[in-house]
């Protein structure tokens, strides 16, 4: 291998391993956040029912962590690409052509997603702005409605990158590895 292909493959390798790590991140977060809503729906269920009395903010806070939950678990899928996509079309289209369909594929995911960030990111910027707080809570509405432009730019970065660098594909866990673990 010459230089310029050592550098390449050296760059391939840190962003697999960024990209593997954000994902494992991003699992870890949902999971963490699951379990802390099942312990704060239990202790609400206790206090209610035990003691007629329960966290009047638990709920808010039970629905902000689900909804990280969700957008910290989406890019994880992103970069293990167990998106929605079209597979289908993918897997029956003749080799040659399934690599401007994933670019396409791609550019359409971008397309919807920028504006999207854009305008959640405005919207984030508004209440921040504004000093919007949740009613039981209290938190800063900004906090929580930072999750979507940050989960879903990352999600977008992850398919320009796919474009850009095409053998960037995550290492799957085959079935029978799945059985030893």
């Amino acid at each position: 291998m010459n230089p310029a292909q050592d550098e390449s493959a050296a760059a391939v390798r840190v962003l697999r391993t960024i990209g593997e790590g954000l994902s494992r991140l991003g699992l870890a977060l949902a999971a963490m956040a699951l379990l802390v809503v099942i312990l704060f729906n239990f202790v609400n269920v206790v206090l209610r029912y035990v003691f007629l009395h329960s966290l009047p903010w638990a709920e808010e806070l039970m629905l902000y962590l689900m909804i990280f939950a969700v957008y910290a678990g989406a890019v994880s899928v992103a970069w293990e690409q167990r998106h929605i996509r079209l597979a289908g079309v993918l897997n029956f289209a003749p080799p040659r052509f399934r690599r401007a369909l994933e670019i396409f594929s791609s550019l359409v995911l971008v397309g919807i997603l920028c504006p999207i960030v854009y305008s959640s990111a405005t919207v984030v910027s508004f209440l921040f702005e504004f000093g919007e707080h949740s009613d039981a809570l209290e938190a800063p509405m900004w906090i929580p409605q930072s999750v979507i432009p940050a989960a879903l730019g990352m999600i977008a970065l992850i398919a320009v990158v796919r474009i850009i660098v095409p053998d960037l594909a995550p290492r799957r866990i085959a079935y029978d590895d799945i059985e030893r673990i």
